[in-house]
């Protein structure tokens, strides 16, 4: 079975391993999990699960360079589906968990299409952009851009310069921030950040966390909003994506890779 799954990886020419769960995983109740990993001869496709012969991989694109990949999981009466939407982006691969609330993801695109946001899919519908058109599915068409898992929507509002930060960085978990040339946020929860809580802690947990072990005081701290409404202008760089250019205001999106269960501790801060 491994075999044949391999081959399908290596339709859209990537390199994968595939290994056991780790025990965290299983305390979790996970039954697979895709990652990305890198090894002395580059990035390849880790996928660990409980059992290979409740994996398939129905549909494969080799010239997109992507594919979709189903675990069913039968262990209980009713058969759970987690998917993922595996491919190529630009420089580098990813893994993408799929809403298992999304239903009818047959193929690529409509796993793409289950990983747009509310607001994409009303702005790119009010331009004429469905599924089935192919400038939908691009990094940048009429309706919006895209950056890796951030969707940036046009809007026609001004901010006070006093509003405005320069060069500051949104990110969801513990992914390399994208850095907006210039930024306005609204709203959210401030949180405090280190490597230890990648999503972030509110400031009370914080002062609780200190009190109890002051030595956690002596750690990297950012304070960070998380779950807040944004907006960018200028220059958004990232070091595995193109930068891009936005001349007006754009409200910024994360996709819906969020909703999914195996995503479940990413957080949008910045």
């Amino acid at each position: 079975m491994e075999g044949v799954l391999e081959r399908r990886f290596n339709e859209i020419g990537a390199r994968v391993k595939f290994t056991n769960l780790s025990r965290r995983d299983l305390q979790s109740d996970l039954k697979i999990v895709v990652d990305v990993k890198r090894d002395k001869n580059g990035e390849f496709f880790e996928v660990a699960s409980d059992s290979f012969e409740n994996i398939v991989i129905p549909n494969v694109v080799p010239k997109d360079r992507h594919l979709l990949l189903i675990h069913k999981d039968d262990s209980k009466r009713i058969i759970n589906k987690v998917k993922f939407l595996c491919g190529h982006d630009e420089t580098h691969w990813f893994a993408a968990s799929i809403p298992e609330s999304v239903r009818n993801v047959v193929d690529v695109d409509s796993a793409k299409q289950a990983l747009k946001p509310k607001e994409v899919v009303l702005v790119e519908s009010s331009k004429g952009l469905t599924k089935s058109k192919p400038k939908a599915h691009l990094h940048r068409n009429s309706a919006r851009v895209r950056q890796g898992e951030w969707f940036f929507i046009p809007i026609e509002r001004n901010f006070n310069q006093m509003e405005i930060l320069k060069n500051e960085p949104i990110r969801r978990g513990r992914g390399k921030p994208h850095v907006c040339e210039e930024l306005v946020r609204f709203g959210g929860n401030t949180v405090m950040v280190n490597s230890r809580f990648p999503n972030g802690i509110t400031v009370g947990e914080y002062d609780n966390l200190i009190k109890s072990d002051p030595k956690m005081a002596k750690f990297p701290w950012r304070r960070m909003t998380r779950d807040m409404k944004v907006f960018v202008r200028g220059k958004i760089r990232h070091p595995d994506h193109k930068t891009i250019s936005l001349r007006i205001w754009h409200e910024v999106i994360p996709n819906e890779e969020t909703k999914a269960r195996s995503n479940r501790n990413l957080a949008f801060l910045d």
